[in-house]
């Protein structure tokens, strides 16, 4: 499984971190989300590369910004 890990701003708790999550697990082909408010990552795992594109729209549409 591959994975790839990016800044997510505007997290602030565990709250956000189970929304970011909730929401990354709707995308077609993530396997994995772990969100670290403390560290502002999101670390996604797939089989095959989502699309990228749909990522970020996911969790800026939650209103975090995506820092790659």
């Amino acid at each position: 499984m591959d994975s790839k890990t990016f800044k997510v701003a505007g997290m602030h708790c565990k709250s956000c971190e189970m929304l970011v999550n909730e929401e990354l697990s709707e995308i077609g082909n993530i396997k994995e989300t772990k969100s670290d408010h403390k560290a502002g990552t999101v670390t996604i795992k797939y089989d095959k590369e989502p699309d990228m594109a749909k990522v970020k729209k996911a969790v800026e549409d939650l209103g975090y910004k995506v820092n790659q």
